[in-house]
Parts: structure tokens; sequence; C-alpha cells
């Protein structure tokens, strides 16, 4: 009972991280949800951005207990070692962005490659990469040795529409499009989609999607 408490804090995770965007933006008349990244939300000097800061700090720790909540899940079921290796990679995730944006978020002027933004950078760079490899071997491992083909697939799909989404943004820059904030959001709430998702179907114990295939072997 308490793990699946631990779980149910994806879901609150989730709605902290929605807050701190659609009220970030709406507090900030002169922001542009198209044209602007998120993190200029709480970047140093923006409007209202220790306000802000305050949900997205919220967010962190409640993506961190989920993360440790569904981790030990794993290791009680018994999962096969690359579905546990999967959640090791969300629980990773969950805490550098923590400790790494709370640390190095963007300064005043984000044109710059200060030593600050360098920095917030490489944390971007190594969430993007730990969100990717926690989707694919838990899909993988869902569908080969879990057996749970429904939830393999979809943790497949959510992968591959945040590589394709990820890609839209070098690609928006280079054409000079100015859609960075609408890419960047493609990306990131495809994620949190799957999180609430995820810690509902665990938080609930939803068996269509976390029951053995008929069709194979225990």
């Amino acid at each position: 009972m308490k793990i699946k408490v631990l779980q149910a804090f994806g879901m609150v995770s989730v709605v902290f991280y929605f807050i701190h965007v659609f009220l970030g933006q709406a507090l900030w008349k002169e922001y542009n949800p198209i044209t602007t990244d998120i993190s200029s939300l709480t970047a140093i000097g923006s409007p209202n951005s220790e306000l802000i800061g305050i949900f997205t700090l919220i967010y962190g720790i409640c993506a961190v207990i989920f993360a440790i909540g569904i981790v030990t899940e794993s290791f009680n079921r018994k999962y096969s070692h690359i579905t546990k290796l999967g959640f090791i990679f969300l629980l990773a995730m969950t805490i550098i962005s923590l400790i790494g944006y709370a640390l190095f978020p963007l300064s005043p002027d984000k044109t710059a490659l200060s030593f600050q933004n360098i920095m917030h950078i490489i944390i971007t760079g190594i969430t993007v990469l730990l969100t990717i490899l926690f989707l694919f071997f838990i899909g993988i491992g869902f569908i080969k040795k879990e057996k749970f083909i429904k939830l393999g697939k979809i943790s497949i799909i959510a992968a591959i529409l945040i590589i394709i989404f990820g890609v839209l943004n070098p690609i928006s820059v280079a054409l000079g499009l100015n859609i960075l904030g609408l890419t960047e959001r493609l990306v990131i709430f495809t994620l949190e989609i799957f999180i609430f998702f995820l810690s509902f179907i665990y938080t609930f114990n939803i068996e269509s999607f976390l029951s053995k295939n008929k069709n194979s072997s225990n």
C-alpha cells in the first residue's frame, strides 16, 4: 500500500508541472509559448520566476518520489534486469533534473555561452538521453520479459514520439522557424502525459496493462 502511495506522486508531479507551465505563461503577458522555451519561465530575472520555481521544485520532488516507488515495485515484483534498469534510468533522470535545473537555471542572457547556460544545456542533454533510455528499456522489458504487451508498446511509441519531436528542435532553429517553444512542448508534454499514465496504471493496479499476455507463458 505504501508503494502505491509513492507511485501516485507521478500524477501529482505532472499536475504541478502543467501548473508551472500554464500559470507561468499566463502571468508573463509578453511570453509567447510558441516561440519561447519553457526554461525561460524560471530563468534568472524572468517575471515571477521565484513563484514559478516553487511549482517546479514541488514537481521535481514528486517525480523523484514516484520514481523511487516504481523502482521499488520493479524489484518487489522481480522484473527482468532490463526493465529494472529502465526504471533506474527514470530515477536517475528525475534526480539529475531536480538538482541540475535548480543549480543551473538559464541566465538572463540565454544566448550567452556562460558556464550557467552551458551546464543547463548539458543537464538537458543528459535528461533527454536518460528519458529515451528509460522508455526503450521498459518498453522492451515489458514486451520481451514481463509480457505486458500493451504497456510495452505504449512505452516504445512514447520513446519514438519524443525522438521525432526532439529532432524538430534543431531543425526548426536551423530553418529559422522560431517555434522552439512549440517543439519543446511536444517533447516534454509527451513525456509528462506518459508519466501520468504510468503512475495511474501502477497506483490503481490496472490489470489489463499489468497482467501477462494470455498467449505467453508464465
